[in-house]
């Protein structure tokens, strides 16, 4: 049932690479939209139920399944952590500062607040911002002089 639609979402699975970890269950996801059906049906006479039913589906099955594949691909995409993090200051199970910024981007696209284009670019002036920090001359203002006298000639 885990069909991409979202190209923002393709994208963010494609980047991970391993698709098969991600805990995406179709029948997860089917119980859950059969109690949105169930509850949306609820309000009306038995009779008209089956028609109810149907127009539910016509009308909001697209953007519920959309909706639950961004909410669960952000999930699990979620629990993952950069092993090798140079600001996780030694805590592998707790998320560094900017991928808390990310986390909390991330949030926002899969609870609809974020457009998948608006995702994109606050993630992308995230990594930018996130790549000057880590530029190392700034880290160490001792290392242009020690590179620059390590250069051959």
């Amino acid at each position: 049932m885990y069909i991409v639609d979202d190209p923002t979402l393709a994208l963010m699975i494609r980047f991970m690479g391993d698709t098969e970890s991600l805990n995406l269950s179709d029948a997860d996801f089917l119980f859950k939209q059969l109690d949105a059906i169930e509850q949306y049906v609820s309000q009306y006479p038995a009779d008209e139920r089956q028609a109810r039913a149907l127009e539910w589906i016509e009308t909001y099955a697209r953007d519920y399944r959309q909706r639950w594949q961004q909410q669960a691909a952000a999930r699990e995409v979620a629990r993952l952590r950069c092993a090798d993090c140079p600001l996780a200051e030694g805590k592998p199970d707790a998320p560094c500062p900017v991928h808390r910024r990310w986390l909390s981007l991330l949030r926002r696209y899969a609870d609809g607040d974020l457009s998948g284009q608006d995702y994109v670019h606050d993630a992308m002036k995230l990594l930018h911002a996130h790549k000057k920090r880590l530029k190392i001359s700034r880290l160490s203002p001792g290392f242009s002089k020690a590179r620059t006298e390590l250069a051959p000639g």
